[in-house]
């Protein structure tokens, strides 16, 4: 399957020549990475019969990656006799696909291209998703075939910014969704796609490259997402590419989906089990609820009413806007002493779910401290 930047190589006219055999060869030279003063063509097979090549430099190539440093690092004499040439160059043949090759090379020359998905270190644009995780899985690929231990840690932190292992960096990234999310709603575009990492590449990622640590949240993200046939005109919905994930991808996030349905339907039942406490306002009479308990139940019912396929679905940012509307909680009917320990008791439902998605998703392999912020913070 051919990526933009296959197909826009493509467009461009090549240059043809005869091979030794008498085929005809089309070579396509990159238009971004073609240095006058290049000492080096890499080159890669874009299909069959056609190449795509890069003028670029022995030094910058070497200055970043071991593999090309021990290549050119012989006697130059002897590398220089036993490689094809072109435009009197040296050539090396690389087998990876082009485009992964094109955004390695990128990757290497203008690093800034790789800030555009700089979530929590860059300000937000429209869009700022798109082409998020693609982007970075050649270059990931590469920077670990090619030994560019710089760019693969610079890549890993990313990913780690795109799914951080803390609730409050997550709740910070989900006000900045949401207001992303806003802005493509108010030009009538309803598919929230690119407001958002992709989950289901991000998981084949990771595993792929044993970034365990970011598997709890892609997995959560990705319980999420609602494939929608035939979107609602007044929504906004979001698709995700299942057809990458395998058997055993598929089985976490089906048990995983119900063990973190089955933990918030327990903490959002039993929350009237609190009540009554010592910091009730009101003097209770006892051995009996506190007065507070049928204002509480009141308004908690209204909130259960709520309760459906989408709030399941994302139980972390549900309880986000309950915590966050505790305040508004009627004063007359529930004490301020009970509101605090309600919010106190919506906020450690969610703490407890977010440090048990890796339980609930299979990842035993991860630390069992993880998510645990050693500072909880409350950004709302």
């Amino acid at each position: 399957m051919s990526s933009p930047t296959d197909s826009f190589l493509s467009s461009k006219r090549p240059r043809i020549h005869k091979s030794t055999s008498g085929d005809e060869i089309k070579t396509y030279e990159s238009p971004d990475l073609w240095f006058e003063d290049g000492n080096i063509i890499i080159r890669t097979v874009l299909h069959d019969k056609a190449y795509t090549v890069y003028k670029v430099h022995k030094s910058i190539l070497a200055s970043h990656s071991s593999v090309f440093l021990d290549l050119f690092d012989g006697p130059q004499a002897a590398f220089d006799t036993a490689s094809e040439r072109y435009e009197g160059l040296p050539v090396i043949g690389l087998p990876d696909p082009p485009s992964d090759v094109n955004d390695f090379l990128k990757a290497l020359y203008f690093p800034e291209e790789t800030h555009c998905h700089r979530p929590i270190s860059f300000p937000f644009l429209e869009g700022i998703w798109k082409g998020f995780p693609y982007k970075y899985l050649g270059i990931l690929h590469l920077a670990m075939k090619y030994d560019v231990a710089h760019l693969r840690e610079y890549m890993l932190g990313i990913l780690r910014d795109a799914w951080p292992q803390y609730l409050f960096d997550w709740d910070y990234l989900q006000k900045h969704t949401e207001d992303l999310e806003r802005a493509y709603l108010r030009r009538e575009c309803f598919d929230l796609s690119f407001a958002h990492p992709e989950p289901a590449r991000t998981i084949r990622l990771a595993m792929d490259h044993n970034v365990l640590d970011i598997l709890p949240i892609a997995f959560y993200d990705l319980v999420r997402v609602h494939e929608v046939i035939a979107p609602n005109p007044h929504e906004g919905f979001r698709r995700a590419d299942l057809s990458v994930l395998t058997a055993d991808d598929l089985r976490r996030l089906t048990q995983g989906r119900g063990a973190l349905r089955g933990k918030f339907l327990e903490g959002i039942n039993n929350l009237l089990i609190v009540l009554p406490h010592d910091d009730c306002k009101w003097v209770p009479v006892p051995g009996k609820s506190s007065p507070c308990h049928a204002g509480l139940r009141k308004w908690w019912d209204a909130q259960l009413g709520a309760v459906s396929g989408p709030s399941v679905a994302d139980p972390i940012g549900w309880l986000r806007e309950k915590v966050g509307i505790c305040d508004d909680i009627p004063h007359d009917e529930v004490c301020s002493g009970c509101t605090r320990v309600v919010k106190k008791y919506l906020q450690t439902v969610r703490e407890d779910l977010w440090t048990s998605l890796p339980e609930f998703f299979g990842l035993g392999l991860l630390p069992s401290n993880w998510g645990q912020e050693t500072e909880p913070k409350l950004w709302f």
